[in-house]
């Protein structure tokens, strides 16, 4: 049979018809109990011929036959699973046919790379039941090997694990398999596996499902983690053919990695990007399966500041992604888009934003302290994996009589360029929390896109028992987040309703509180023109500490930079380059929300910058110094005193 058909043919049913026959399973049962060292030709066309005929059928009837063969099959599986192997010695190893039977079967029973999704709840149970199994039987493994796993049950090992790894390609699963934290049994397996490459292979790609940021801070195992992918990926670049599967599978996996900055870092210490523009440049690679997550991955990586400009003059590439925003392939135009608005778009657009934003907050006259109408009154920020959810509230938003902007409702796949006016153009911009959003790197561009452009952002938590962490923690710490699964529908939105109609009554009363202080006070407004501070020494020498503005929203780099010296809050130089006042104060702002959580992961950024350490006095300093200058206003609770904004 070719592989990939397409073509239903008798063939075909008749391998269907004998796959989820009794005879099947009576094979199966039978070689697994008297391991032969070969089979009959009978059984190899059972349990061999006719399951790799139905794994490369893509025919329009695969997700019925599929279906089906679960059906008749899982059930009796976790049966079998559970009373062959219990994990316990003595281990009997397997011989080569018993090898194959297996992999066949796994790959006929679990396999989901090949887009075999779960399509009934049934089945999904039935997964659930045989992941029980497999941690069950991992776990006597584990406890009955001290030190090193015995190599009689390596491959009941490798393939248990290649099962969980199929299983981390549904969202649901993965859901449930954290609820089982299988981390620290993948890495006691990794550990007492003997170096097995398959075993740690399986285990990382799980892991990198698995795993929080607060796991790899913890664990400390980046490192040891990018060098197993990047070596896989490399033997399955150079493999060709056989190894396809297995990249595919393994750039998935570390696309979804690359949310954790801990392993972009090791990715681009240890030039794994080369592998990655590989795999996007060159002819023979697979256009969704290999060139998109590897330009996904790149997307992650070009947060990097230093990485981004290497990537930005690198000229073959970019040439390259120019022409792939016309490709025929949807997914792959979008990430090109994405691609040349991070690299070169958006450093410019944010400026004239933020430019704009400036001119309109200029207090020179009460016109220019009016309410700017937007164009939108909310943008949602989505994953596709959310969408049922989201356009729900997409719906009652509009029965509200709001006018929302969401890609799918305006233009299908819509460009970074459409969605970035979108933010600009938006009141609120709705951040829709999950896993998938997080490890999503166009959502990623727009959440930070939004915080840049200093847009009002809501937050909205779509999966059960998600907290944000990582890049996403960091931005929407000092939000509040509406919780959907846990408040109910109903509930959730009317809480957003009503944050947004707070929001709107706050900003309209200080708006006319800021009208009526230009009205009284207009000749009265003081010359915030930055000036060089003689030196104490000698008044002829300036000294290197520019006088700032008494109120932070009207710093520039040069007056945060200035501020850093002259409180002696070195450490904070590298942490905080490049920022202005206005975004100092939003670190403000999230310090004073969550203070330990953003000690601790700038802490980490001093880390990691200069190999340097950031005390709690130096943070608490920080905090303390910079309190002065914050504009008070009535609503903001967490700094009641501003004193120099309000004196002056």
């Amino acid at each position: 049979m070719t592989v990939n058909s397409t073509s239903f043919t008798v063939e075909i049913a008749r391998a269907v018809d004998q796959v989820c026959s009794s005879l099947y399973t009576q094979m199966f049962q039978k070689v697994a109990r008297e391991e032969p060292h070969y089979l009959s030709n009978e059984q190899r066309t059972i349990l061999m011929y006719y399951p790799n005929e139905i794994t490369w059928y893509k025919g329009n009837k695969r997700e019925e036959i599929i279906e089906r063969i679960r059906r008749t099959h899982l059930k009796w599986f976790n049966s079998w699973l559970s009373k062959q192997y219990t994990g316990l010695p003595p281990y009997i190893k397997w011989s080569s046919v018993m090898n194959d039977i297996m992999l066949h079967a796994t790959n006929l029973f679990f396999r989901m790379d090949l887009d075999d999704v779960i399509t009934s709840n049934d089945t999904r149970h039935a997964f659930q039941q045989i992941t029980n199994t497999i941690k069950r039987i991992l776990l006597n493994i584990s406890k009955s090997n001290p030190t090193t796993i015995d190599p009689a049950v390596l491959p009941l090992v490798r393939e248990l694990l290649l099962i969980l790894f199929y299983f981390t390609l549904d969202s649901k699963l993965v859901i449930y398999l954290k609820s089982l934290q299988l981390i620290d049994l993948m890495n006691v397996l990794i550990r007492k596996s003997n170096n097995d490459d398959e075993i740690h292979l399986q285990a990382y790609r799980i892991l990198a499902v698995i795993m929080t940021e607060a796991d790899i801070k913890q664990l400390q195992i980046s490192n040891r983690i990018t060098i197993v992918f990047i070596t896989f990926i490399k033997k399955a670049i150079d493999g060709g053919v056989p190894y396809v599967a297995r990249l595919h599978n393994s750039l998935r996996s570390l696309k979804v990695l690359t949310q954790h900055d801990q392993i972009r870092e090791e990715l681009i210490k240890q030039e794994g990007h080369s592998l990655f523009l590989r795999c996007a440049l060159e002819d023979q690679f697979n256009p969704l399966k290999a060139k998109l997550p590897a330009l996904e991955i790149l997307l992650a990586l070009v947060f990097h500041k230093e990485f981004a400009t290497i990537l930005k003059n690198n000229d073959t590439f970019m040439n390259h992604i120019r022409t792939l925003t016309s490709s025929l392939q949807q997914d792959l135009q979008l990430i090109a888009t994405a691609l040349i608005w991070k690299l070169e778009k958006e450093p410019e657009t944010i400026i004239k934003t933020v430019q704009q934003q400036q001119q309109q907050q200029q207090p020179s006259s009460i016109s220019s302290l009016m309410i700017d109408k937007k164009q939108y009154d909310i943008m949602i920020s989505y994953s596709h994996s959310d969408k049922t959810l989201c356009h729900r509230i997409l719906s009652s938003l509009e029965k509200d009589q709001l006018c929302v902007w969401i890609d799918s409702r305006l233009m299908h796949g819509a460009t970074f360029d459409a969605m970035a006016k979108a933010i600009e153009n938006a009141e609120f911009v709705l951040v829709c929390m999950s896993d998938a959003y997080k490890q999503n790197p166009l959502c990623e561009m727009e959440a930070s896109y939004a915080v840049k452009c200093q847009c009002h952002i809501i937050s909205l938590v779509m999966t059960p028992k998600y907290k944000a962490d990582g890049w996403l923690g960091v931005l929407t710490s000092a939000l509040i987040y509406i919780d959907f699964p846990k408040l109910g529908f109903d509930k959730a939105y009317q809480e957003l309703k009503k944050q947004i109609e707070l929001f709107r009554i706050d900003n309209s009363s200080s708006t006319f509180a800021e009208q009526d202080e230009v009205h009284h006070n207009s000749s009265s407004l003081v010359d915030n023109t930055s000036e060089i501070v003689p030196s104490e020494e000698n008044n002829e020498e300036p000294c290197s500490v520019l006088k700032y503005p008494h109120c932070i929203d009207m710093w520039t780099e040069d007056h945060v930079k200035s501020f850093l010296l002259d409180k002696e809050l070195d450490a904070f130089l590298p942490i905080l380059d490049g920022m202005n006042g206005k975004l100092l104060h939003q670190a403000y702002f999230m310090c004073q929300a969550n203070q330990q959580g953003m000690f601790l992961s700038l802490k980490e950024d001093v880390n990691r910058s200069q190999h340097a350490i950031l005390s709690l006095k130096d943070y608490l300093t920080f905090l303390e110094e910079i309190k002065i200058y914050i504009p008070f206003t009535a609503n903001n609770s967490l700094n009641p005193i501003s004193t120099v904004c309000n004196l002056i």
